[in-house]
């Protein structure tokens, strides 16, 4: 990695911890600074202005997001063995530190700045929208009978954020256990194929 995208990096994460704990608009460039270990004005060669270093942050979330998990249906596949691949992935990224870290930062600001979320949440239903894709191929394989697909593929990721991402974003709580993962996902599975499998 150049030294130039390592510093990019360590003002990001420098970023993350300091809007985490001390708020966006309490924290200063200086302060971003001062954890990264950089001059400031190394942070301004890089971020003009603090909330570019906010969108910075933003993006990173997104790229979690959209790399994370990989959706495709298999109509030589069980559609259960599909939807716990699916929930696993899931669960992948909502227990990285990195992104609960990310997440907490972004919700922190949405409430006091509901405006600048909104790019970011349109990019994030989109690749929810990747669930929607494969509800889409398994009703027109005849595996699935769904009359609001959006609504169905937001239902089945609530069901799994219900126990490993808002009790940990919101309550501070620890992140389920293995076998309680394991209880998650089987539940969310039978669930969604309870009320929607032909």
């Amino acid at each position: 990695m150049a030294r130039s995208t390592e510093k990019k990096q360590a003002i990001i994460a420098a970023a993350i911890f300091e809007f985490k704990n001390k708020g966006f608009k309490t924290t200063s460039m200086d302060q971003v600074a001062l954890t990264a270990g950089v001059s400031k004005r190394t942070v301004y060669n890089h971020f003009e202005s603090k909330d570019l270093l906010f969108d910075a942050i933003i993006s990173q979330m997104l790229t979690l997001f959209t790399s994370s998990v990989s959706i495709r249906y298999q109509s030589d596949v069980c559609l259960a063995l599909q939807l716990t691949d699916i929930a696993e992935q899931e669960i992948d990224l909502l227990s990285d530190p990195a992104f609960v870290d990310l997440a907490k930062v972004i919700i922190a600001e949405t409430i006091h700045s509901p405006h600048r979320i909104n790019e970011a949440l349109a990019e994030v239903e989109e690749r929810d929208g990747n669930l929607s894709s494969w509800i889409d191929a398994a009703i027109a394989d005849g595996a699935l009978k769904v009359a609001d697909i959006e609504f169905a593929a937001t239902q089945f990721f609530a069901l799994i954020k219900a126990f490993c991402f808002w009790p940990q974003v919101i309550q501070g709580q620890a992140f389920p256990e293995k076998l309680q993962q394991t209880q998650i996902i089987s539940s969310a599975v039978n669930m969604f194929l309870g009320a929607y499998r032909v």
